[in-house]
């Protein structure tokens, strides 16, 4: 009898021990909208704290986390009665490296209490379903082709690169004696030029070459303000470029969205709709700006 009473007493101690690490009521959770991004997209974080009116608590989250930066934060938003009070925040994260990452799991400051850990993929553009692995082929005969077939072809390539040349010359000849200098713009002029007289594509018209006209927009620029061989550059290796130029990570995100939206029109066959065609010139221009400021300012 005595033992079941020892027994007991230990019970309601360790009970009473595990109820003051862990006060009445006392949770924190952690969302996010999504847990597969590409490089420079953001997540947005929702960070909720309940707890009781006498005992407001929330979890401390830095400025930076291990393969992710924190581009903005929300004011933290409170509902309360006379039972509960909660506290929620809005956290807007990126990542520039790719791979399957883990966002940590945050502790309410002297407590017990902690959010779960999150897992997010970050990578490239997805591959599209034509471009799977298929089998190696057998080789194929190409059938000879006469001699004089060659030599057709070389004169009638030769007869073109003549008139193109004698055209360019006399293009030049009448440009000099009419006075009219050739304009040599800085960079970043000329890329807004170059910007404005693009034309939004018809509803009806091919985007392609739109789109790759706003990219060579760009990348000219960065080629002529840091002598980047832009033209063997992959969007990852931009941004990794960009990364080490634009310091903010809103900045550096903006430019990324615009890289990739460039890069589904081009390669993945995405059709944006006809109201994103004047966003995404704005969007270059908005990229041209930061770096524009960024060089000014070093």
């Amino acid at each position: 009898m005595r033992r079941a009473l020892l027994y007991m007493t230990l019970m309601t101690l360790a009970a009473s021990a595990g109820a003051q690490s862990v006060p009445n009521g006392l949770s924190a959770d952690i969302s996010a909208d999504r847990q597969a991004i590409l490089i420079g997209e953001p997540i947005r974080l929702t960070f909720t704290v309940r707890s009781t009116p006498g005992n407001p608590l929330f979890v401390h989250i830095p400025d930076s986390l291990p393969h992710f930066e924190v581009v903005t934060r929300s004011k933290i938003d409170t509902v309360s009665d006379k039972f509960m009070i909660q506290l929620q925040q809005v956290v807007t994260v990126t990542s520039f490296d790719s791979g399957h990452w883990v966002i940590p799991a945050f502790e309410l400051p002297g407590t017990d209490v902690v959010t779960d850990s999150l897992g997010v993929d970050v990578g490239f553009l997805p591959m599209k379903a034509q471009d799977q692995i298929r089998d190696i082929k057998d080789i194929v005969q190409v059938p000879a082709i006469l001699p004089w077939i060659w030599i057709s072809a070389s004169v009638l390539v030769l007869g073109a690169l003549i008139f193109l040349l004698i055209r360019a010359l006399r293009s030049k000849k009448s440009a000099v004696e009419g006075g009219e200098p050739a304009e040599t713009l800085p960079p970043y002029e000329e890329a807004i030029r170059n910007l404005d007289a693009l034309a939004l594509p018809d509803a009806s018209a091919d985007i392609k070459p739109f789109y790759t006209a706003l990219d060579g927009v760009l990348k000219r620029y960065l080629f002529r303000e840091y002598g980047w061989n832009t033209s063997q550059f992959t969007t990852s290796d931009l941004l990794g470029r960009l990364s080490e130029r634009v310091s903010d990570g809103r900045e550096r995100s903006a430019i990324a969205e615009t890289l990739h939206l460039e890069d589904a029109v081009k390669f993945a066959k995405y059709f944006p709709g006809n109201e994103l065609h004047k966003q995404s010139r704005e969007q270059v221009r908005k990229a041209l700006d930061i770096l524009h400021k960024t060089e000014k300012a070093s």
